[in-house]
């Protein structure tokens, strides 16, 4: 059977020993990874963990080399899932006292054809690449998601419609500025320019989409003079943020919104005063 090897590589504004911690300390790690409670790096012990409350997948981990600071290596299986076994290993390479570099390898992945589809080597590349070039990185970089929620007296359609009604949008989003705006391709895979009156504003992928149910950004960087600019110093630490509208039906004349979005550790308060007012905003024109 042959080998099958994802690999994920990314370079971090972190010292380190920092990245090291992030990996490696349970009470680091939870916050971004996942909750594993009889946790250890001791060679030749396993550790057991489920993804989410809803105790779907069991992992069970062995560990198999631990170089603190350098390398850590365990066992990754599915038993509940599949007879396989692949290795997973942790690399971190200090780039500089400030920089460093994590080189995450999962190997042995035909291993599991026998679990189903969720399990191929292309599932795990997209799953190790949103959890270390988001989730680790949105935990390092001390960026937070946000929650928000609001029951509408209004159909998901209407609702929708006020969400992105050029004029309406402009209205809803007051709170946040004056005149703000969109344009673009609001459809899957479609890219979105968010401006405001200054000629400034931030571009956007639309990586999910789905008319009156479910859009999710992908924002990517910053907009100058309406011309989308390369990454820098500020928006590399931010590009790859999400930012959600999701619409569900609790019954024919009712709408919960549901908006999930990654802020900034210097926008957090900011977001947590002004999003409810802008939603508020949505609701007031979606039940007129």
């Amino acid at each position: 059977m042959e080998n099958t090897t994802v690999e994920t590589m990314m370079d971090f504004d972190v010292p380190a020993r920092d990245l090291w911690e992030a990996i490696t300390n349970p009470s680091h790690f939870k916050k971004w990874y996942f909750h594993i409670p009889h946790f250890t790096t001791t060679v030749g012990e396993s550790f057991d963990f489920y993804e989410s409350e809803a105790r779907k997948y069991l992992h069970h981990c062995t560990v198999l080399e631990f170089e603190k600071g350098k390398k850590f290596v365990h066992a990754w299986e599915h038993p509940n899932q599949s007879k396989g076994s692949s290795i997973l290993t942790w690399i971190v390479e200090p780039i500089d006292e400030l920089h460093s570099r994590l080189i995450l390898r999962h190997e042995g992945l035909d291993s599991f054809s026998d679990a189903g589809s969720n399990f191929t080597p292309e599932s795990y590349q997209m799953g190790w690449d949103a959890i270390i070039k988001t989730s680790l990185r949105n935990y390092l970089y001390l960026i937070e998601k946000l929650h928000f929620s609001i029951n509408i007296n209004a159909t998901k359609e209407r609702v929708w419609e006020i969400l992105w009604d050029e004029e309406s949008y402009k209205i809803w989003t007051k709170p946040f500025g004056e005149g703000l705006s969109y344009n673009g391709d609001l459809k899957q895979n479609g890219r979105i320019h968010f401006l405001s009156t200054d000629r400034t504003g931030m571009y956007s992928d639309v990586v999910f989409f789905k008319e009156n149910e479910l859009v999710v950004f992908k924002h990517i960087g910053e907009i100058s003079n309406f011309q989308e600019q390369e990454l820098n110093e500020s928006s590399k630490h931010w590009t790859g943020c999400f930012e959600i509208y999701r619409l569900m039906e609790i019954n024919a004349t009712m709408t919960e919104l549901e908006v999930e979005i990654d802020v900034t550790n210097d926008h957090i308060e900011y977001m947590k005063k002004k999003f409810p007012l802008g939603l508020e905003k949505v609701k007031e024109l979606s039940e007129q």
